[in-house]
């Protein structure tokens, strides 16, 4: 594939960043389009574009490095610096992003659901873009096979390549790519039909995790935390715990959204 997407005199563009830089800016701009059209506002939601594609990349990145491989980075530290490798979990930014906008509503003493709806509904465009970008810079990679559609990495600089030159793989980030387009479609709908603020999230929580746990029983990369001869995987066990979180929270709004709404007609008398 192409781990370096272009150079700008000496200086090496990873197609990585340039593929989160491309989910950035469509991530915002859709979000803001969204927003503006159920009476957000707009200024906040460019906020949250800036604040998320930091909270995510540090994220993704951190949680890698800490739960997933530890030992490969202690093994030499300026492993840590070496973005164009791979190394992101999705999970990780996923929490970030979470963590830095919870701390953002809170400064901004605004509804937290009702954005996080917002990003909820663009969020699979960033799922896609990444998984572009994880097949450019070939991470993420899958397990040797011989199906019809299987892809082989021939580009000496990428992952998959190191551990699996000229073999045949699942094209895992293929996989999550029609997940993402799956999910973007199911996502909106939620939110277009929603019944109470918090719903669109929850969705998202729920379909993201489901399917990515199913996704990762064709994945090769053993870097990302494998457990129990390669049975389970750090990102199943998240996924699972993830997934059960949502479940909880769907309901525990979807109560609260009904209370409101039985006890709002005698709030309004009371008033009168």
């Amino acid at each position: 594939m192409r781990p370096i997407l272009c150079t700008l005199g000496s200086v090496p563009i990873p197609s990585f960043f340039f593929m989160i830089a491309v989910a950035t800016l469509a991530t915002t701009f859709y979000a803001y389009w969204l927003g503006k059209k159920n009476g957000l506002r707009g200024d906040y939601i460019l906020d949250m574009g800036m604040i998320g594609m930091v909270a995510a990349v540090l994220g993704g990145r951190i949680f890698h490095i800490l739960v997933e491989y530890p030992a490969y980075y202690w093994e030499d530290p300026m492993r840590v610096f070496y973005f164009w490798r791979g190394g992101f979990v999705s999970y990780g930014g996923f929490i970030g992003i979470a963590v830095s906008f919870l701390v953002y509503f809170r400064w901004r003493r605004i509804d937290a659901w009702k954005y996080f709806d917002i990003l909820c509904a663009s969020g699979p465009i960033v799922k896609l873009c990444i998984r572009i970008g994880c097949l450019l810079t070939g991470c993420c990679y899958g397990r040797p096979t011989d199906v019809p559609w299987a892809i082989t990495f021939t580009e000496r600089s990428s992952t998959a390549f190191y551990y699996y030159p000229h073999v045949p793989l699942h094209p895992t980030q293929i996989y999550s790519m029609i997940h993402a387009i799956l999910l973007f479609v199911i996502v909106n709908f939620t939110y277009r039909r929603r019944n109470f603020d918090g719903q669109t999230s929850c969705v998202l929580g729920i379909l993201w995790t489901l399917p990515r746990t199913v996704i990762e029983t064709y994945r090769a990369d053993a870097d990302r935390g494998v457990y129990f001869g390669g049975l389970i995987s750090t990102g199943q066990i998240t996924g699972c715990v993830i997934t059960f979180l949502f479940i909880i929270l769907y309901f525990v709004l979807k109560k609260r959204a009904h209370r409101y709404v039985s006890t709002r007609p005698f709030r309004e008398r009371s008033l009168h």
